[in-house]
């Protein structure tokens, strides 16, 4: 059901002091002219950017003032200014941004200004992908039900947001499990350019209805309507019934930011029209008519938020520069130093394929750590996943920890994010990779540059569980590798079992890490790769590879599908004579450069295989390093064994077969390499 609230005619219903009021009043006045010096100071060229608040203080004044920030927790946008101020945010913090300086807590001069975050008020950081917030908002409130806390989540976007997919997905999920969060939506009319009358069809708060959600429209310029809307909405979170979108009717008087120029798309008479309905001198007239405030009252409010301002700003603007845009890419950074150069022995243990070896996994993890969850598609039991990788986590763990998610990958790693935030550990699953480019966004955007953008005030330590790889006859939806495109990202880490042991040893190390890491399973090695799976708590570093074979010939360095097949291949050429060494990279970043540069070393001849395109693929990065680092150690170019430039793989056997590396492919190149 949508409402829509009428103007709210006196404070004490919703049980504000005058104090309150006036509180409201000095709060909304600090950042209209935080707004203006902001706007001065890029015209006179001493700042870069600025994005603008004024004609919002109502909406965000007004939200902000319902929340408790010691339990509650906010998602801001960019143009929240007023709304981070009314939580209690110092303007010298948001000056600090603004001047992109060392100490700014935010970002530390990493990020543009108006991308907030605070972790002691639980303002959880914020990036300029549109929409992206609310799937994280969903997660933290997921957890905050599921722990049992009444602290609500409020997450803040413009109208333009809502035509993001991330949006909707999140509306859907927060539905389902009547999650205590609200979507606040500040709709000012205008997305940049973009008349609402091109961008939403209907009306915003009509379309919670189709979520199960209550609508309600308020007056984004009556700040005790908008206070009224939310405190109700949060008092319904708190007491279990659900979350509530609000549509706040609002606009903006100045340009997008300043780098846009408004005139284009509006008029002087239309903004002079809105300026009728300022907030804030609505406010002061409320004020006035109730003789909470006179004319030297509101002289002081303004002189001292005039001081306030000026003080911060030149205290900001004389603070050291940032120095340092290396560090903070990883929570846990991990270069190896020391090669592996002997040959890595099974550990003992119960025979088991892959498959097998994941499940099992799973469930030691998440009977080991309490604070672990696992979702995706068809993940909880009965199913247990299409491959049955979670089977009986549901039953063991309960429908909390181990449940199903729409079909929405950008939801689910959204959700994790979320839920990061919060002390959780998440595990992901993706059906497969061929899927997760939905979900793209949420990986590059947000979980890789979380710790690296807010200057390591927040960690992101999930888990992707990401079945890939052909062989299976699967096609071209259901074969693709694409580890070469998150292992270029930073502030990620990837990682590719390929014997049961590492499977557990990998995934144990992946959930105790603090950096978000994608854990790739092939899925041609589920039931083919058998072998021990030890007991207990046993792991396997990130960023160490391991020596499968050793021979003085040359060196295959492989991962995944084609780990297993280069070591049948050593086999077979060793009948030859042929002696092979096999390395296994089982982490593709952090990579293993240390036992990388020792192989090259020891047989100067490199034979790279994957099973991704050879063009870009993973192997021409390896391939790089070792020309450009261990040139000098090499008797014959490095060589490269890949799929060639197709869509990976055609469905019918013989198609796939043509095209995907196999062991008599490899073997032909390693004779001919070791003949070189």
């Amino acid at each position: 059901m949508t409402l829509e609230l009428e103007t709210i005619s006196d404070h004490t219903v919703l049980g504000l002091s005058d104090n309150d009021l006036l509180e409201m009043y000095r709060r909304m006045v600090l950042a209209r002219k935080l707004d203006e010096r902001t706007w001065a100071l890029n015209r006179q060229g001493r700042v870069g950017f600025v994005v603008s608040v004024s004609g919002h203080e109502g909406t965000q004044v007004g939200a902000a003032y319902a929340l408790d920030p010691e339990k509650d927790w906010s998602l801001p946008y960019y143009r929240d200014v007023a709304f981070n101020i009314g939580l209690g945010v110092s303007v010298e913090d948001i000056f600090l941004g603004v001047f992109a300086k060392k100490s700014d807590p935010a970002s530390g001069g990493r990020q543009m200004p108006g991308h907030w975050s605070e972790p002691d008020l639980n303002i959880f950081t914020h990036s300029s992908a549109i929409a992206t917030q609310y799937p994280h908002a969903a997660g933290i409130a997921y957890e905050l039900k599921r722990g049992g806390s009444d602290g609500i989540v409020l997450v803040s976007g413009g109208e333009g947001s809502t035509s993001e997919g991330d949006w909707h997905e999140a509306m859907n999920f927060a539905g389902i499990h009547d999650l205590p969060v609200i979507f606040l939506i500040q709709n000012n009319m205008y997305a940049i350019s973009v008349p609402e009358s091109d961008q939403i069809a209907g009306q915003i708060a009509n379309r919670a209805n189709g979520y199960g959600i209550e609508g309600v429209v308020v007056d984004g310029n009556d700040l005790l309507t908008v206070y009224g809307a939310t405190a109700a909405a949060i008092g319904k979170a708190r007491a279990g019934e659900g979350p509530t979108l609000i549509e706040a009717k609002t606009y903006r008087y100045y340009a997008h930011t300043s780098d846009d120029d408004d005139k284009l798309y509006r008029t002087r008479e239309e903004v002079e029209q809105w300026r009728r309905k300022d907030p804030i001198p609505a406010f002061r007239r409320y004020l006035v008519e109730h003789r909470l405030l006179d004319t030297a009252a509101e002289e002081a409010i303004d002189q001292e938020s005039a001081s306030t301002i000026a003080a911060a700003a030149e205290r900001a603007e004389g603070a050291a520069d940032p120095d340092d845009a290396l560090s903070r890419v990883y929570a846990a950074p991990i270069t190896p130093v020391e090669p592996v150069e002997t040959i890595e022995r099974e550990p003992i243990g119960e025979e088991v394929n892959l498959i097998t070896a994941i499940n099992k996994s799973l469930h030691h993890v998440m009977g080991l750590y309490e604070d672990t969850v696992t979702f995706g598609e068809d993940v909880a039991d009965p199913k247990g996943g299409v491959f049955k990788a979670t089977a009986g986590l549901t039953d063991a763990f309960g429908a909390a920890r181990s449940f199903n998610t729409p079909v929405s990958e950008a939801l689910i790693i959204g959700l994790g994010i979320g839920m990061a935030a919060t002390g959780t550990k998440a595990i992901i699953e993706i059906q497969f990779a061929d899927f997760i480019h939905p979900g793209f966004d949420q990986l590059v955007s947000e979980a890789a540059r979380i710790h690296y953008r807010s200057n390591g005030r927040w960690e992101c330590p999930i888990v992707v569980r990401v079945p890939y790889g052909g062989g299976i006859h699967g096609a071209l939806y259901h074969s693709q590798s694409i580890e070469a495109l998150y292992a270029h990202i930073p502030g990620l880490k990837v990682v590719v079992p390929s014997t049961p042991s590492d499977a557990k040893g990998l995934l144990l190390s992946a959930v105790e890490d603090p950096d978000p890491v994608m854990y790739l399973e092939p899925k041609k090695l589920y039931r083919l790769a058998t072998g021990p799976l030890p007991s207990g708590d046993h792991r396997v570093p990130l960023g160490k590879a391991a020596l499968r074979r050793d021979g003085a010939d040359l060196t295959i360095i492989a991962y995944g599908s084609m780990a297993h097949f280069s070591i049948e291949a050593a086999d077979r050429l060793a009948e030859e004579g042929i002696q092979v060494s096999v390395l296994d990279l089982r982490s593709l970043k952090p990579l293993d450069w240390p036992s990388i540069n020792a192989a090259v070393e020891r047989t100067s001849k490199v034979l790279i295989v994957y099973e991704d395109n050879e063009f870009l693929g993973y192997g021409a990065e390896i391939s790089a390093q070792i020309m450009e680092k261990s040139f000098d150690w090499l008797d014959a170019p490095v060589q490269r064994y890949a799929s060639p430039d197709v869509p990976t793989f055609p469905y019918a056997p013989a198609l796939e077969q043509q095209v995907i590396p196999n062991v008599e492919g490899i073997i032909e190149r390693a004779r001919g390499l070791a003949a070189y």
